[in-house]
């Protein structure tokens, strides 16, 4: 008998293969070994995922540690974390735009008109992954003279970090703004202190650096962040202007 997976050898009393640890399925697929398996997967207590979330709170320094010292079995990988949790921020953006009618472009200081630049959103998760290179290099920078971690294990970092507030993110949007008339910009900001300050929690730990070292860091962080999302910004009004989704008559101020 061969794995399925590995194509090794195996015993015929083998329920996982040694080579691959894949689990050996002898019989034909039944629901009853798709619901183990999904059960296992995702509803177990001890499985990867569960135990990623719950050890970048408690222990994030081992979570990534592990997974750049080489031990991959014991944390979901950055990348897999990463990327679930940007999937699920992009059908939050879908429910609270498309189903829950949220205005996520809204300016609540201002009572100037604001183009309408949802179109964004739908490119969300396209836009995460192009702009994590540029915040990975700012910490690197600004924990350049530690010497700890390398740009890609700050990129590692990063990933598990992001994931890990989009997660609570999507937890806390969908039934806010199910239940409650609020303002997104007003959440979002509330969301991007939490994420800056999670985030230079998760480098405290690593670095094992005091409370004062640490806000200098993060204020350096936040400084930086505003330059890039001015950018960004620029740039999104830019293909805005180009694709049509914005006209510069919405900028014009209305008569009363």
């Amino acid at each position: 008998m061969n794995c399925k997976t590995c194509e090794s050898n195996l015993r015929s009393d083998f329920g996982y293969c040694p080579s691959c640890g894949a689990k050996v399925i002898k019989g034909r697929l039944t629901l009853k070994n798709v619901w183990e398996d999904v059960k296992f997967q995702v509803f177990d207590i001890d499985n990867t995922f569960l135990k990623t979330f719950r050890h970048l709170f408690s222990k994030p320094e081992n979570v990534v540690e592990s997974y750049i010292s080489g031990a991959r079995k014991k944390y979901m990988n950055p990348i897999s974390y990463f990327a679930i949790a940007i999937t699920l921020s992009g059908i939050m953006f879908f429910i609270l735009k498309d189903m829950l009618h949220v205005n996520l472009t809204e300016n609540s200081f201002s009572n100037q008109n604001t183009p309408n630049m949802d179109f964004v959103f739908d490119y969300q998760a396209l836009l995460s992954y192009l702009i994590m290179p540029i915040y990975a290099l700012i910490t690197w920078i600004l924990f350049l003279d530690k010497n700890v971690l390398n740009y890609t294990e700050h990129l590692v970092t990063l990933a598990y970090a992001t994931g890990q507030t989009s997660f609570i993110q999507i937890a806390i949007a969908i039934p806010l703004f199910s239940f409650f008339d609020i303002r997104y910009d007003i959440f979002n900001w509330c969301y991007l202190l939490f994420a800056t300050g999670y985030l230079f929690y998760v480098y405290k730990k690593i670095h094992k650096i005091g409370y004062g070292t640490i806000l200098i860091r993060a204020v350096g962080y936040i400084f930086m962040f505003l330059i890039v999302s001015v950018g960004m910004g620029v740039l999104m009004f830019v293909i805005g202007l180009i694709t049509g989704s914005i006209n510069l008559e919405d900028f014009i101020p209305k008569k009363a």
